[in-house]
């Protein structure tokens, strides 16, 4: 069976003709495209084939014996309006064929008919009426799942619309008020640009006033939209961005093309992500406590106007810029007043820059600084004085009243270097030379403090060297109780014999290893050393004493300290009875909580705790009842002062009755003399250290000191 017959095989056509041949002519023509055919040759059989059943298409004669064609279907247009009527006869005038249309034919043919233009016409009628037949029953089903259909459009999350040919809105769902704050009735008729920023129309034209379709129409393109209401009341802001997905609409026309009748589109409310795009970028490009530019940015702006200032033959400069004591400030008042101190010092030197200029953290108490477009040194000696008098005030932290001043250090492009990272090298050196010349100043670069950068790294590259070259040595300070004046323990301290300096004290070399990644591998040679010293002074049954080993933060937190520890021990024949090892506050207070269990494992192998240099730092009670600590020793610094017992320092005597309080030894160090001594002895000290029973002493010196007292 043919599409046709397909289409038009539910139809049902009568045919009225009182000509009996031209009757069953006519349906034998149309039989093959209209299955369901009776035929009548009377009005009055026509009325009862109609009465008997419900027919789409009506084929009538006008002449018929017992009735009027005109009469016949102006009956027919009132009983049977939605039956079509095709008119056949052989008047052939105008008036005639208007009289019928009027009367409600659908078309007229004039007799005798050509076959094909017959077939055509009833096959065409059959067609449409299909055609209405499948409109009504799928309008049955809209309106049954029109309820299901609304509910749908206007509960999705995103704005659905549709615009017209020019470009107004012709459709909204609610999700419109939820999004950009309008009704739908406010923008219906309105045009698309109403919503749309003024620096957007341009790109809004094209996607959300989408004409194209298919893979060249809009997939998720970014916009802007604005508000209703006044973000100057709520706090919000004046646009939304959303994800658009567009379409044109057309209508078919009989020649293939299509005729635009406006655009369907689909905008996604992503503004949470952007957001959360923005928060993940700008943490990616700042330092989180302070706001400011991060080492990443930084590089990039410099680079960038580094390149400007080549092109337009300017000079630029990068300042280097370092808190003095910011340490003392962290290990005193602790972290929190530390981090404080780092957020009121970035507003602080915001408040002296010029726009345009860059100010970055690059970490700890480090900032850089980029001042672009500067016509002389004297422009960046103007923001560096101004910076500096600017700290003259205090920090209110906390209750604290915080002093700090900043070093820093001054490298010109193009003089001092044309790249990034020769410029920030350089200004860095300055900064270091700064700090050599009291602090709280400013220095520019020259090429003379290339040498001391020079020597700096040959230090390095020596020190690299030392461990294999077997250059370092342990010397040894004794530690000698108070009352019975007996040696009761020993420092060890690294000494290293540089071939052409000399003997070279840790203060010169410690620091630099510490920068440079070597301070690991010399502090596990200290170890070695000192067990290989306390299993040797076990061998000649010396009088038992402790061995004070210091260790680095570093050496601390890497992961398998306590094993290497333990396995050093094994390594040497000793256990850890004897063996001190010797913790600063602020090395404690990087990690505490992994502190806290590795020294309690080392602690359970017998080994003692001392807090080093203590009161420079928190000088807490907390994390001394945490700890399994034996002994604190009171940094030198508040030993310096102490004259006579009559002008003894306060902070010696309640350091040492707290620490008699949790019963833990107390060791005074850097004792020089007698009336220092006395004052110790005074509040019950139990031991000290200093120049004025030994200066640290090499191991051979050690041991006959052990063997005289």
């Amino acid at each position: 069976m043919s599409s046709d017959a397909n289409t038009t095989a539910a139809v049902r056509l009568l045919i009225v003709e009182d000509g009996p041949r031209y009757l069953e002519s006519t349906r034998l023509l149309l039989a093959p495209h209209i299955r369901k055919i009776t035929t009548a040759m009377t009005g009055a059989q026509a009325l009862a084939q109609l009465a008997q059943s419900d027919y789409d298409l009506i084929l009538l004669d006008l002449r018929l014996p017992d009735s009027s064609g005109h009469e016949l279907l102006a009956h027919l247009r009132e009983q049977y309006p939605d039956t079509r009527v095709i008119v056949m006869s052989g008047d052939s005038r105008v008036d005639t064929v208007i009289h019928c249309i009027r009367l409600g034919a659908y078309d007229y043919l004039r007799k005798p008919c050509e076959p094909e233009e017959l077939i055509k016409t009833v096959r065409n009628a059959a067609h449409k009426v299909q055609l209405e037949r499948d409109n009504r029953r799928m309008l049955q089903q809209i309106d049954q799942s029109e309820q299901w259909h609304r509910l749908l459009i206007n509960t999705s999350p995103d704005v659905i619309y549709t615009l017209d040919d020019n470009g107004h809105f012709t459709f909204l769902n609610e999700s419109i008020s939820r999004v950009l704050g309008y009704r739908p009735e406010d923008l219906v008729g309105h045009s698309y640009e109403a919503l749309v920023p003024r620096d957007e129309l341009d790109n809004a034209r094209y996607h959300l006033n989408e004409r194209r379709t298919g893979d060249r129409s809009t997939r998720n393109v970014e916009l802007r939209l604005n508000r209703k209401e006044n973000p100057g009341k709520n706090g919000g802001e004046a646009t939304v961005t959303v994800e658009v997905s567009a379409t044109g609409m057309y209508r078919a026309l009989a020649d293939g093309t299509g005729a635009f009748i406006g655009t369907y589109g689909v905008a996604r409310d992503i503004s949470a992500r952007k957001q959360a795009e923005a928060t993940v970028t700008f943490q990616a490009y700042h330092d989180l406590l302070t706001g400011l530019p991060n080492r990443t940015l930084f590089n990039d702006r410099l680079g960038q106007a580094i390149t400007q200032a080549r092109r337009q033959k300017q000079a630029l400069a990068v300042l280097f810029l370092d808190m003095d004591r910011f340490k003392v400030v962290n290990d005193t008042h602790g972290h929190l007043v530390g981090d404080g101190l780092l957020q009121y010092m970035a507003q602080r030197l915001r408040g002296s820059l010029r726009e345009g200029d860059t100010l970055a953290r690059i970490g700890g108490d480090e900032f850089t600084l980029l001042l672009p477009n500067i016509h002389t040194r004297h422009n960046a000696t103007l923001i560096a004085e101004k910076i500096i008098a600017s700290l003259k005030q205090p920090f209110h932290i906390d209750g604290h009243e915080i002093y700090s001043g900043m070093s820093i250090g001054i490298a010109l492009f193009p003089d001092d270097g044309e790249t990034r990272e020769i410029l920030i090298k350089h200004a860095d050196l300055a900064m270091y030379h700064a700090k050599d010349h009291g602090r709280n100043d400013f220095r520019f670069f020259t090429h003379d403090l290339q040498h001391s950068l020079t020597g700096r790294l040959a230090v390095e590259n020596d020190m690299r060297h030392a461990l294999t070259r077997g250059e370092f040595e342990m010397y040894y300070q004794p530690q000698v109780g108070i009352r019975s004046q007996r040696i009761c323990g020993m420092e060890a301290l690294i000494r290293w014999h540089h071939p052409e300096r000399g003997l070279v004290a840790p203060n010169d070399f410690i620091p630099i290893a510490e920068e440079c990644g070597l301070i690991a591998p010399i502090s596990e040679w200290v170890l070695d050393a000192a067990c290989k010293q306390a299993k040797s002074w076990r061998a000649t049954r010396l009088e038992a004493i402790s061995l004070g080993v210091n260790l680095s933060a570093r050496q601390i937190e890497h992961p398998h300290f306590v094993d290497k520890f333990i396995q050093s021990l094994k390594d040497n024949g000793i256990d850890g009875q004897g063996i001190e090892i010797e913790i600063t506050e602020s090395t404690l207070m990087r990690d505490m909580d992994g502190a806290i269990e590795k020294l309690r494992r080392l602690a359970d192998q017998g080994v003692e705790i001392s807090i080093d240099d203590f009161g420079t730092g928190y000088s807490s009670l907390s994390y001394l009842r945490k700890l399994p600590v034996h002994t604190l020793k009171i940094d030198r610094s508040f030993i310096h002062d102490l004259v006579a017992p009559s002008n003894g320092s306060t902070i010696v005597a309640g350091i040492t009755a707290m620490a008699k309080g949790l019963r833990l030894n107390v060791v005074a160090e850097g004792v020089e003399t007698s009336a220092q001594l006395d004052y110790l002895k005074s509040i019950g000290c139990d031991s000290y250290q200093g120049y004025l029973f030994s200066r640290p002493v090499t191991a051979r010196d050690a041991t006959g000191l052990l063997q005289a007292h």
